[in-house]
């Protein structure tokens, strides 16, 4: 579970909650007063069908699988990767079968956390080219980047398109408002018009304050959280990259960690003599 999502979730839902509560308490109007179904409606139903129209219906239905990711976190680190690139470095250079072994006993506990770097292993006891193997990863990595970006946009989208359809419920109630301010009252109903025109503004604008708390919210922040984890990934499949050719070379175990230290961050990064 990403701790940071969670948290900003329940603090951004907790402040809203109060100062709604506050402003309720204040005035003495329902919290119900923030509740439209209608409304709803419009901004989630105009967004996702906006976004069907912009993008491919499979990248709109990914958007329900993009939650999961969203919410959860990668469970190691990019020194953890280094460290099973040095174990597999080592298996290499002692043979085939003990790369072999490596892959599929996992003795030691080695955790292959990312499916590229056993990919890259099974190249090599391929007897892929190394220029071959170098090709084959970095094409992988770029099509991951351009299927990431996508649902990345596709979030963003939402997030666009929310406080536009948020305006449309709005313009929609001003509409039916100020039309129905030229009729006369039901027969046998005395209506104060000035409070009949404050509800009903009030009704209107509950659309564009869904519109805006959906982007800004949920989408935006969504799109920026899968933004910054393609991101790392561009990181951790440079890193891969490099190891994996490195293994190729059968280079030693030492000097795959001083090159591939490099990606890490420097509280990350384990000296040479700790090995």
């Amino acid at each position: 579970m990403n701790l940071g999502t969670l948290i900003g979730l329940v603090l951004g839902t907790g402040l809203i909650g109060t100062a709604a509560y506050l402003s309720s308490a204040a005035t003495g109007v329902s919290l119900m007063a923030l509740v439209d179904v209608v409304s709803l409606l419009i901004v989630v139903g105009g967004s996702i069908a906006a976004t069907a129209i912009a993008f491919k219906m499979k990248d709109v239905i990914r958007l329900f699988g993009l939650l999961k990711m969203i919410f959860k976190d990668d469970g190691f680190t990019l020194g953890d990767v280094v460290d099973d690139l040095c174990d597999l470095a080592e298996a290499n250079r002692r043979g085939r079968k003990e790369l072999e072994a490596a892959l599929s006993s996992n003795p030691q506990g080695m955790n292959f956390r990312m499916h590229m770097v056993k990919d890259g292993c099974e190249l090599i006891l391929g007897g892929t080219r190394i220029e071959d193997i170098e090709t084959i990863m970095e094409n992988m990595e770029a099509y991951r980047e351009q299927r990431e970006t996508q649902e990345m946009n596709v979030m963003k989208s939402l997030g666009v398109y929310a406080p536009a359809f948020g305006m449309v419920g709005t313009l929609i109630g001003l509409v039916f408002m100020l039309r129905g301010m030229g009729q006369p009252p039901p027969p046998g109903m005395d209506v104060d018009p000035q409070a009949q025109m404050g509800k009903s503004m009030a009704v209107a604008l509950i659309t564009t304050l869904y519109g805006a708390l959906f982007a800004n919210f949920l989408f935006l922040p969504f799109a920026d959280k899968l933004k910054g984890k393609n991101e790392d990934k561009k990181v951790q499949s440079a890193l891969m990259t490099e190891g994996i050719l490195l293994i190729a070379e059968k280079a030693h175990p030492l000097q795959v960690r001083e090159k591939l230290n490099a990606y890490l961050p420097p509280k990350m990064r384990k000296k040479l003599e700790d090995e």
